[in-house]
């Protein structure tokens, strides 16, 4: 009698909620520097290249969890939380934005 062990993979999605948490943190970062500081020049050069760097990275992660809900099939209501964090940024970034645009016709402090 043959018995054959079957091991499930198992999915640590701890590095996609670092990811977000940090793009998060790191674009709020900015945003206050941008809306304290009286030169924002600086800032909005480096938020720039740190937007590009972010949505590289956000795409690579994006990929990422994306074939592991395909491959993984037992751990999508897992997965699928992971793309939803991940994909909460972007609503952020629009509002981040809006933000910016606003402050910066409008030349007022607050």
């Amino acid at each position: 009698m043959q018995t054959t062990l079957t091991q499930e993979e198992t999915f640590d999605g701890r590095t996609s909620t670092e990811l977000a948490l940090g793009c998060f943190a790191i674009g709020t970062v900015f945003l206050i520097l941008f809306l304290t500081l009286q030169d924002t020049s600086f800032v909005l050069i480096i938020g720039f290249l740190f937007i590009i760097l972010a949505t590289i990275l956000n795409g690579i992660m994006l990929c990422h969890l994306l074939y592991h809900f395909y491959i993984l099939p037992q751990q999508r209501k897992y997965i699928g939380r992971k793309i939803l964090m991940l994909l909460a940024n972007i609503p952020v970034a629009f509002l981040y934005y809006s933000i910016l645009f606003y402050f910066n016709n409008n030349n007022s402090p607050f």
